[in-house]
């Protein structure tokens, strides 16, 4: 084999391995180009935050005080008894800063009605004392003096109530606090008033309270 025919050879086999190789670099960047498509193309699997284990706050309820009368007495100092009943107030957490009662009760066994503060508040001011004897209704409301701190308190008498019966024969009558009946407490905008519960007795000859 001559030189010439030599050098052909290699030139030759140069030619198919430079195309081979570039044929392969060609494949490469194709599947390289293919799979960043690919990568870019799929979305981002988003990781959702671990939250905290938080136990919620229990909010006590706004209204708390409670409004209902203590056991019904009797004084005999004059020709015709006079009966008394307090009014007891129980705050719970509540700061409370006035107290406005209205009661109904039955004019035709209840008379002389008259009503005065307890010692829930210790110098209130009494902003409204109406009577009805005539159809059985009680408008009374004391609050604190504006320089003075709400109160709290459980089973103190907040006002009082007093009467004479209308009749000789033991009779039960009923009295009830109206929806009207309120409380109010520092920085709160509604009546803290959770419940006002009526009071039954019998008046006339024996008296007996029948709670």
């Amino acid at each position: 084999m001559g030189l010439g025919q030599l050098e052909i050879r290699i030139i030759r086999n140069f030619y198919f391995m430079s195309k081979r190789t570039l044929s392969l670099i060609i494949v490469l960047f194709l599947t390289a180009l293919g799979l960043m498509f690919i990568a870019q193309a799929k979305p981002e699997q988003q990781q959702t935050p671990i939250q905290p284990n938080i136990t919620p706050r229990v909010t006590p309820p706004v209204a708390q005080t409670v409004l209902l009368f203590g056991d019904l007495s009797m004084t005999t100092s004059s020709t015709q008894p006079t009966h008394s009943i307090p009014i007891i107030i129980q705050t719970g957490k509540n700061l409370v800063t006035a107290v406005q009662i209205e009661l109904l009760y039955d004019p035709q066994i209840i008379t002389n009605v008259s009503i005065t503060q307890g010692t829930f508040f210790s110098k209130p001011v009494v902003l409204l004392n109406y009577i009805d004897d005539a159809n059985g209704r009680i408008s009374y409301a004391l609050g604190i003096n504006p320089q003075d701190s709400g109160k709290k308190g459980e089973d103190i008498v907040v006002a009082t109530l007093t009467f004479k019966a209308k009749i000789s024969t033991p009779t039960a009558t009923t009295i009830s606090f109206l929806p009207k009946t309120l409380v109010t407490e520092e920085d709160v905008a509604q009546s803290v008033l959770k419940s006002a519960n009526p009071t039954q007795f019998i008046v006339g000859k024996n008296v007996k309270y029948t709670k």
